[in-house]
């Protein structure tokens, strides 16, 4: 899979070493952590613009007190 926006473990999951031809958006120079990043971007930037981070990070991260301690290392991951 190139890219499964379902959750923050699936996106990591996917191939970030790949491109398709002909699609707008490909940015050949680009290296696989690059890629990632950039796919972890899009899709924090997406559920941020539905309000809807926090609910998905708790169901990925789990709701515990000190799931919110985790918050900024995902953030740290994407570097952006």
């Amino acid at each position: 899979t190139i890219c499964d926006p379902s959750s923050l473990n699936a996106m990591e999951s996917c191939n970030h070493t790949c491109w398709v031809d002909c699609v707008e958006g490909n940015d050949y120079g680009m290296t696989p952590r690059q890629r990632r990043n950039r796919k972890l971007y899009q899709l924090l930037s997406t559920r941020h613009l539905d309000g809807s981070n926090a609910r998905h990070l708790n169901g990925e991260l789990g709701e515990d007190k000190y799931t919110i301690k985790l918050v900024p290392k995902v953030l740290h991951c994407i570097k952006r």
